[in-house]
Formats: C-alpha cells, sequence, structure tokens
C-alpha cells in the first residue's frame, strides 16, 4: 500500500496518458490533460506562495474545477479542506482556526460564500477555480507530492450525520490508501469505467479519484431520469455504475423493464446510503442480473461491509447490508462493550485501517468514540452466525417504545404505491410519539390510514406511527440518509403542519 492517495492517483494519471481519465458533460480531459491542468495550477499556486503542509481550504462546488482543485493539493502536498454547501460558516472556521488555514479556493458557484468565510477567517492567498488557474503556463510535469508523514492529515471533510450534529472528520495519508484499497478489492481490477451519479452524494468524486488513481475513466453524469443513465451507461460502455440509494437502483429497473438498453459492458453496479426493501431489491436484481452490490459505511471508518452480487440471489440476506469488507472486522456488543453472541442486538463496532485520524477541535468526541482501536458506529444491529450484518436504526434515534426504524420503514416502501418512507419519533408534551413521512410513486395514490393499518397488522399495534404525512421528498443529510431531525422539526407542530 502506497503512503497515501497522492502517488498513486499521480500514476494512474499517468498510466491513462492519452485515454480518457476525466468526463462531464460535453468536457473529456484525457490522463495528460489533467495532469497537464493540475500542472498549471500546481505552478500558479506556488508562485503565490503556497507551500508544502500548507493548509488549502476549497469551497467546493458541482464542476470538475473542484475536483481538480483538489488533485492540486494532493500534487502540492497540502491538506484539503473540503468546505461543502451547506456547511455553517462557525463550523468551517473551527476547522480552518485548528488547522491553520492559509489558502482558499472556490468554485465559480461558490464565490457568494467567500466573502462571510474571509470576514470570519482571513486567509492570505485567495484563487477561484477558474480557467486561469488551469491553463498551463511554461512549466515543467507534476512531479511526485512531497513526502507526507502517513500519519499526518491530508483530507478534512463535514459530515453532520442523522442527528444533525456537525463533525469535522479527518482522514490520514494512510486512511486514503486504505479506502483506495478497500474500493479496488471490492470492485475489482481496475482499470474501470466508471458512471457516477450526484445521487452518491458526497462520494460522487471519490469514486473518480479512486477511479483515476487505478487509470480508469470517472464520468460524472449530471442528475436526471433513469432513462438518462441508461443511455449514458450504453453510450459510454461504462463498467461500473454507482448508483446511489436504493430507490435510485430501482427507478432504474424498473425503467429497464419497459424500455430494454444494452447493459453488456456492466460489471457491476454499487448501491447504499439508505435502508433497502428486500421485495424490491428481488425484483431489481431479477431484472440486472448477477450485477448488484450494496456497501455500509460510516464516515469515521469507511467501507465497513459489502453484499455481493452472489448474496443477492439469497432472499434470506436482502435485508442484509452483507458481511465484512475486506480489512474490516466487525462486532455487535451491549452498553457495557462486550460481544454478543449472532442474533443479539447491539451497538455496530469497527476496526479498520480505514478509521478516521480523528475529529478536527474536538479530541473528547473522537476518544468516546474509539476504544482500543475499534470505533463505534452508533448504528444498532444484530449478526448472524455466517457474519451477515442487519441493521436496525441509529442508536440515538430509538423509536417510542424501544422500536425501531427500518423494519416500520420496510413495511411502508414495500407498498406499490409508496416510492420511499422515513420513520422517527416526534417531540410531545406527554413524550415522544411514533410518526413517519412517505414520498409517493408517480402517479400512484397514497392511503395514510391505509398505510398505518398495513403497518399494524404486519409488525402489531405499538410499531402503527400515530401521525403519517405525505411529502413530495424526503430531505437528506449529505451522506443521503433521510435527515430525521429535519423531518421532526418540520413537523414538530402537530398533523396541521404538513405543508
Amino acid at each position: 500500500m502506497t503512503a497515501g492517495l497522492g502517488p498513486a492517483l499521480l500514476d494512474g494519471l499517468r498510466t491513462a496518458g492519452p485515454r480518457e481519465a476525466l468526463v462531464d458533460g460535453g468536457l473529456r480531459l484525457s490522463g495528460d490533460d489533467v495532469l497537464e491542468m493540475v500542472s498549471a495550477a500546481v505552478a500558479r499556486l506556488a508562485g503565490r506562495g503556497v507551500r508544502p503542509g500548507d493548509t488549502i481550504a476549497c469551497l467546493y462546488g458541482a464542476g470538475t474545477e473542484s475536483l481538480l482543485g483538489r488533485i492540486a493539493a494532493i500534487a502540492l502536498g497540502c491538506p484539503f479542506v473540503q468546505l461543502w454547501s451547506g456547511v455553517p460558516v462557525e463550523v468551517a472556521v473551527r476547522a480552518l482556526r485548528a488547522l491553520d488555514a492559509s489558502v482558499l479556493l472556490y468554485a465559480p458557484d461558490r464565490r457568494d460564500d467567500v466573502r462571510p468565510l474571509l470576514a470570519a477567517w482571513p486567509m492570505r492567498v485567495r484563487q477561484p477555480l477558474d480557467g486561469e488557474l488551469f491553463r498551463p503556463p511554461a512549466a515543467g510535469p507534476v512531479g511526485e507530492p512531497h513526502p507526507a508523514d502517513p500519519g499526518g492529515v491530508s483530507f478534512v471533510t463535514f459530515s453532520s450525520g442523522t442527528t444533525g450534529a456537525s463533525k469535522i472528520v479527518a482522514y490520514a495519508h494512510r486512511t486514503e490508501a486504505a479506502h483506495l484499497a478497500a474500493a479496488q478489492a471490492m470492485f475489482g481490477p481496475p482499470p474501470w469505467r466508471l458512471l457516477v451519479t450526484p445521487r452518491a452524494g458526497y462520494l460522487r468524486k471519490l469514486f473518480a479519484l479512486w477511479t483515476m488513481a487505478g487509470g480508469g475513466t470517472a464520468i460524472l453524469e449530471p442528475d436526471g431520469p433513469p432513462e438518462d443513465i441508461a443511455a449514458a451507461i450504453e453510450r459510454e460502455a461504462a463498467t461500473h455504475l454507482m448508483g446511489g440509494r436504493p430507490v435510485d437502483l430501482y427507478a432504474l429497473a424498473e425503467h429497464l423493464e419497459d424500455a430494454p438498453a444494452d447493459l453488456t459492458s456492466l460489471r457491476l453496479i454499487v448501491y447504499g446510503g439508505a435502508a433497502a426493501v428486500p421485495a424490491r431489491t428481488a425484483r431489481a436484481a431479477g431484472r440486472l442480473g448477477p450485477l448488484l452490490m450494496q456497501n455500509y459505511g460510516t464516515s469515521e471508518s469507511g467501507f465497513l461491509t459489502v453484499l455481493e452480487p452472489r448474496d443477492h440471489a439469497r432472499p434470506e440476506l436482502l435485508m442484509s447490508v452483507g458481511r465484512a469488507a475486506p480489512g474490516v472486522e466487525l462486532r455487535v456488543r451491549a452498553p457495557d462493550g462486550t460481544d454478543l453472541p449472532p442474533g443479539e442486538v447491539g451497538e455496530v463496532w469497527a476496526r479498520s485501517p480505514q478509521r478516521m485520524h480523528g475529529y478536527v477541535d474536538d479530541p473528547a468526541r473522537a476518544a468516546a468514540a474509539v476504544r482500543d482501536g475499534w470505533a463505534r458506529t452508533g448504528d444498532v444491529g444484530r449478526m448472524d452466525g455466517d457474519g451477515y450484518l442487519f441493521l436496525l436504526d441509529r442508536a440515538e434515534d430509538r423509536l417510542p417504545g424501544g422500536l425501531y426504524a427500518h423494519p416500520i420503514e420496510h413495511v411502508l416502501t414495500g407498498h406499490p404505491a409508496v416510492l420511499d418512507a422515513a420513520v422517527f419519533a416526534l417531540p410531545h408534551a406527554a413524550g415522544p410519539v411514533l410518526a413517519g413521512a412517505v414520498v409517493a410513486r408517480d402517479g400512484r395514490r397514497v392511503d395514510l390510514d391505509g398505510l398505518r393499518a398495513l403497518v399494524g397488522r404486519t409488525l402489531g399495534d405499538r410499531c402503527e406511527p400515530r401521525h403519517l404525512w405525505e411529502i413530495d421528498e424526503l430531505p437528506r443529510t449529505p451522506g443521503g440518509k433521510p435527515d430525521k431531525a429535519a423531518l421532526a422539526s418540520r413537523f414538530a407542530a402537530g398533523p396541521g403542519a404538513a405543508v
């Protein structure tokens, strides 16, 4: 394993050479093109006084400029703070202060965010990610990244998780190398022609980096309906599809039932980020064949499990998120930290080389999350005798009466009229009550009282939500999970709050 992502990434771009490495709409860049643009950015930033070890913050945008800025930071040997849209200024400043950030890059679509950030934390170098930065000057090719301490901070990002509490997550160089190794072990040997949509959330650009590190082609497809994704797979001869959430996978499979497309180039379709619906997963697997792979992971520990294509042929495993990913150890533990036997419900703990460096500016929180090398995931589940993990809920999202959300959500989303669902605790003067929200499938009528009764008949009266609303779309965290804190806040005023 290399000391970090950087050497592998630059080697992969050199391997690609004149072949395509990055496709984004009409922009089609070869490995040589990417290296030339990165070389230009490195020369200009170095000319402005940026040195190895300087922390670079980036107001990250939707275009390829941000991705190229990250590669330039890697080539310069600089820690990179990825400021997603929506990260509160006060949270961003905590990270920038702790890491003494002195350089700000900003994407064209994030210009409005520059002034408030600089007002809170001035930085000596401010550089737009524009055409001028990447225009090749009289500069030599990109050399090897500055030698880095494998345990030093390489990359910092932000996660609100499912509770809304902001976390500043730092990864070391060796952590990023472990992420790459795990991806290649699960997704198959490179090079890949990987198609990834915005539905992959904050992992979209990471998948692109991993693809280029293997000498492959990252295809950044804009968000669109299933027919656009199917057409892009066929047009680009994609070998891998990062399909986003289960609901996106189901939409693609259902589209292909009515309008078949040539998917013979595909070797793998990866999905995750939310609870799957077993009946709909089985139907998708029947249509798409042995291509499906589900992953479960956390910001703190990276990839944790993999449900292999062959596992999708076993109906009893379709409620599982799979077995431990390569290099990962999993345990289900009681509140006192002791291991539980198969079948018992407890918190999921993981030990992995992908584990985060820590939480920036919050060592107490990091210490509480990790014990003797084992990281607490905050997820509740059980493991069977063969090591397959079945998740039930977040530990802090335990529902009234000690219930878990996933079984109730499986019943709701198993109804043919329901596309998506989330179950959550709603604050109430007499104590929290069970509530939920559903999204209807196009053209379907949702009978909310009938859905509540279905849950009661299937799981018992105590699992029946007291309140159930129909909404257009579930709010989601940056990681793509349903934002249940936002739902509880929205509907806190009671049934009349459904607007």
